[in-house]
């Protein structure tokens, strides 16, 4: 393994499992672990994107435009089928991905309306969900803040282009399917 200053993308294979590991310009984040209702809002997501036959993964590594740079979004939906051979790799490029979602966590906000969508816009994911509680902290609902890419002169940026209650967009994907 690298020095602790040294490390790359690859290297996050080889630290201790158990953890969510991302690389922030070489720097490594131990991510928390996340609460319940992080998880159920996470899992309802995830089961809404794959019953819309969305190919959608849980933590799935994307790799930065830079070897030391790796973020894990809670949920990635892929651009396209997997490309062959990469079953056993934990990080794709930010072009693999058509949207990526963060759950935010109470008393844990790690940047998901600043720095991760300014990084996730870098590598030019086209959708950014951010999922957060409800105003009255309703612990079976969230709310969905839907962003598309757009350029913010030349810089790409996200913009808000709907907001939706979690229970409402699964009613929305289940009546496309019927």
């Amino acid at each position: 393994m690298s020095l602790l200053e040294d490390l790359d993308v690859e290297d996050l294979l080889s630290l201790p499992k158990g953890f969510r590991y991302e690389l922030h310009g070489g720097n490594l984040v131990i991510m928390t672990p996340s609460t319940f209702w992080h998880k159920y809002t996470t899992r309802r997501l995830l089961l809404m994107l794959h019953a819309a036959g969305l190919d959608a993964y849980q933590d799935p590594g994307v790799r930065g435009n830079r070897p030391r740079d790796c973020r894990l979004p809670d949920l990635g939906v892929l651009a396209g089928p997997l490309p062959s051979g990469k079953l056993t790799y934990s990080n794709l490029p930010g072009d693999a991905y058509q949207i990526v979602i963060e759950v935010v966590s109470r008393n844990s906000e790690n940047g998901e309306y600043t720095h991760k969508a300014n990084w996730f816009a870098s590598c030019g994911i086209p959708e950014y969900w951010i999922v957060d509680e409800t105003s009255d902290r309703d612990e079976n609902d969230a709310v969905v803040l839907m962003h598309r890419l757009a350029l913010s002169g030349d810089a790409p940026t996200y913009v808000r282009e709907r907001t939706v209650l979690l229970s409402d967009l699964e009613a929305e994907y289940r009546s496309k399917r019927a």
